[in-house]
């Protein structure tokens, strides 16, 4: 029997997992990185986050393995970094692994030099040869003797890829005049994109895109193109009949693994449903189709539910695996079905595609008619209290400032559109959580475990935080909502503006344990906090740092439109300025999109 190692201690969900692994894993921190240089041996760092499946499984396969954690100990500096603690090291390290590999992904497993360069790297590594991969022990003993033998050879591979990685994180194109036509090329860049036939933007595995939706729907409306709302509408049934959305309990997982929506990757993310919920309430506004309705109200319900602490603020994620099986607690077996469902809801329920083994998992066919479905749904929703005496997964406890303030969003919006005070006091008491416990002067912590707050802040923190509290004082015209919000806003220029170049750095100055600072400014699973820094600033009407910090990019969105679909929403309502803004005394904001 193994000993606790140093994770043990961690607040991490995550990283407890990995706490009675018989690898010798240290935290990311100054103890960790300066034993890599005092004894010249290169850090094994690996990333990932607590509802990640595959990062189960390596955890099982690799990191129990006592061989491979014999080598492990002996040759390399193991660290273990939960990602949505340190989106910052994420960022960086799967940009270099993409470079290395041409795709990314977790578990991400990085090797660097004592100062931090990457010099190899990879995701899911198997404790046998697999996949055209040697045995991962057998590749652990490689690096390390590359790394000590071949000591020119490694440093130039480092060198060349940090180069690249501070080419990328620093490649900027100033532009001084805005073009209007940029947003028609994003909006053309999604149109072009879309999947007629299931809806969602390329092929399997798909992903949501909310912005792109968006972006198609306001546009849609504004210049009268049906074809455009079609297109949103095609995406929005499809996700809302397919697997990818939970039809007992509600709320979406985190991707279709299918092109259809029929079967997802079952990870649910606090960040996919609050960002959903708001298409989804932006949907109802535009066509009032109940069924937008219908799942924006149910998802979020499912998060007050499931996914609200008891002191307000909102959990991370839950789980894909419980009992080591992925979406074992999402799934059904017809025995279980036909013994607790009348007979003649059971006999119309042509809707399972067999998930794994006997499992099957919900979903109905696009020809279903929405009486019958809702009729259907009906009598599913009462397996959600079957399906909780099951194991459950775990949910990560572990409260973030940024995926917060989407939420806050989320239920503000959703709160004036379908007049749901439980909402907006949802929304309050969150906002509460964090301002009290989360604030300080010119620091606003990232993460919150057990009460306890984080040291570090990041952009993206900022910029989410601070536009929940615009949409917030929006729904109640409570003045405070916007002081806070316009706090926030003089610290973000003062914390990550470039003062040189203009634009706003992901991290402050202060964060010295990187290997660089970088601005991410395409959108990713979540919009580019770029670009919802720079929304904060415009419905603040603090023009010039917008215009500055818009211009210092505006070359980019030119060469890639396809990541800035976020920058085009924000950019669109900049350049209309249609409505006056909303005032409370003397204090104004302009209204959101």
């Amino acid at each position: 029997m193994t000993m606790p190692n140093r994770l043990a201690s961690a607040s991490s969900p995550y990283l407890q997992q990995h706490k009675d692994n018989p690898v010798d894993w240290y935290p990311w921190g100054p103890e960790a990185l300066q034993k890599s240089k005092t004894e010249n041996k290169p850090i094994f760092l690996s990333i990932g986050y607590s509802s990640c499946h595959w990062c189960h499984v390596m955890e099982r396969e690799s990191f129990s393995n006592l061989g491979i954690a014999e080598v492990l100990n002996k040759l390399f500096i193991p660290i273990k970094v939960d990602r949505e603690e340190r989106p910052d090291l994420d960022h960086l390290y799967m940009q270099s692994v993409i470079m290395m590999t041409g795709a990314g992904g977790w578990p991400l497993n990085v090797f660097l030099t004592p100062d931090l360069r990457p010099y190899f790297g990879g995701t899911y590594f198997a404790p046998d040869a697999r996949y055209g991969r040697p045995p991962f022990g057998e590749l652990l003993i490689k690096l390390s003797a590359l790394f000590h033998e071949q000591p020119a050879e490694v440093k130039k591979n480092a060198d060349q890829l940090t180069a690249m990685l501070v080419q990328q994180g620093r490649y900027f194109q100033p532009r001084e005049k805005i073009d209007p036509l940029i947003i028609s090329k994003i909006l053309l860049n999604a149109s072009n994109n879309h999947d007629s036939k299931f809806g969602g933007l390329g092929q399997a595995p798909k992903f949501f895109y909310v912005d792109a939706h968006r972006l198609m729907l306001m546009k849609g409306r504004e210049i009268q193109n049906p074809e455009l709302i079609a297109k949103v509408e095609t995406t929005l049934k499809h996700i809302s009949y397919g697997g990818v959305y939970d039809q007992v309990g509600g709320g979406f997982h985190r991707y279709s693994t299918d092109a259809e929506w029929k079967i997802p990757h079952y990870e649910k993310m606090l960040y996919d449903n609050a960002l959903l919920s708001v298409l989804f309430t932006e949907a109802y506004q535009a066509t009032q189709n109940s069924l937008y309705q219908e799942i924006a109200i149910e998802t979020l319900e499912w998060v007050l539910r499931e996914m609200q602490s008891p002191d307000g603020g909102f959990y991370s994620a839950i789980d894909a695996d419980s009992e080591h099986e992925e979406g074992i607690f999402y799934s059904w077996d017809l025995k279980e079905l036909k013994k607790n469902l009348p007979s003649e809801i059971f006999d119309r329920l042509p809707m399972f595609t067999e998930a794994f083994e006997s499992k099957r998992i919900f979903h109905f066919s696009s020809a279903v008619s929405n009486e019958d479905r809702l009729e259907i749904k009906a009598h599913l929703k009462n397996l959600l209290a079957i399906r909780g005496q099951r194991v459950w997964p775990l949910i990560d406890r572990k409260i973030l400032t940024s995926w917060n303030g989407l939420m806050i969003s989320a239920l503000s919006k959703a709160a004036k559109v379908f007049d749901r005070k439980d909402f907006e006091e949802a929304a309050i008491r969150a906002v509460n959580y964090i301002w009290t416990k989360g604030h300080r002067e010119k620091n606003l912590a990232h993460c919150f475990f057990e009460g306890q707050a984080s040291e570090e802040t990041f952009l993206e923190d900022y910029a989410y935080f601070a536009e929940g509290l615009l949409d917030l004082f929006e729904l109640t015209k409570d003045a405070k909502f916007l002081e806070r919000a316009q706090i926030l806003a003089d610290e973000l220029l003062e914390i990550f503006e470039d003062k040189k170049d203009a634009g706003f750095w992901s991290t402050p100055a202060t964060a010295t344990d990187l290997l660089m600072r970088s601005k991410e400014i395409a959108d990713g699973a979540l919009p580019a906090p770029y670009s919802v820094a720079l929304a904060l600033l415009s419905r603040l009407e603090m023009k010039e740092p917008f215009e500055r910090s818009l211009k210092a990019i505006l070359g980019n969105v030119e060469e890639g439109p396809g990541g800035f679909n976020r920058l085009a929403l924000v950019l669109d309502r900049a350049i209309k300025n249609q409505s006056p803004p909303a005032c409370v005394d003397d204090s104004c904001v302009a209204p959101s999109n």
